[in-house]
């Protein structure tokens, strides 16, 4: 794929080996396959994001854009993509739209991923092992000073409660009996196991 479909001047994927149009769509499965080199997919990613002559991701593929942010070291970035969300409450919308105005569903499952995304991406709890047995959490707080996050998990509650003070940060973190995990944090690993930990943190 990488081979026949990338395009050396426009810096991205192109959709089709012939070169001829060029998605989000196509560049954020490159990132989320690792068909593009890990060290190109911040890069990628940001010039995806601003390149608005490309075919643009709607709401319901964003949930794969979220991704490849998150697993391009974006996380902190989400936040800021959730205008569209804003405006479809705005306009009186109490479920979210499939695709943006004029559209022809206004319940769409796809496009409600944020709800996922606030506690996978902003949270950042996150399965790290086969039937969540071990969790990772990596917050992405971006323009945020706290949050207070609870996930059910089989063997009960997981809790993230973080509070950012200027360069501080002051991180609870409840995980249930037979659980262990890790919190990593501005590239930091700290090991996690059941029970409650408190974490302050530069």
């Amino acid at each position: 794929m990488f081979r026949q479909c990338w395009d050396d001047s426009k810096k991205m994927l192109a959709d089709t080996s012939e070169k001829t149009s060029f998605s989000q769509h196509a560049n954020i499965l490159g990132i989320l396959t690792d068909a593009v080199e890990s060290s190109q997919q911040k890069d990628l990613i940001n010039k995806i994001m601003t390149d608005k002559s490309i075919t643009q991701a709607t709401y319901y593929f964003k949930f794969y854009l979220f991704e490849a942010m998150k697993k391009a070291g974006l996380g902190n970035e989400y936040l800021g993509q959730l205008k569209p969300w804003y405006d479809m409450l705005d306009i009186g919308l109490t479920t979210f739209a499939e695709n943006p105005e004029p559209t022809r569903s206004d319940c769409h499952a796809w496009s409600a991923s944020t709800l996922y995304e606030m506690l996978s991406v902003v949270a950042g709890i996150m399965p790290a092992a086969s039937g969540f047995k071990k969790v990772l959490i990596k917050p992405n707080m971006g323009s945020l000073t706290s949050i207070l996050a609870t996930m059910p998990h089989p063997q009960g509650d997981i809790r993230v409660n973080n509070k950012e003070t200027g360069r501080q940060a002051c991180i609870v973190i409840d995980i249930p009996v037979g659980v262990v995990g890790e919190l990593e944090w501005e590239g930091k690993i700290y090991p996690l196991e059941q029970g409650r930990k408190e974490f302050n943190l530069n």
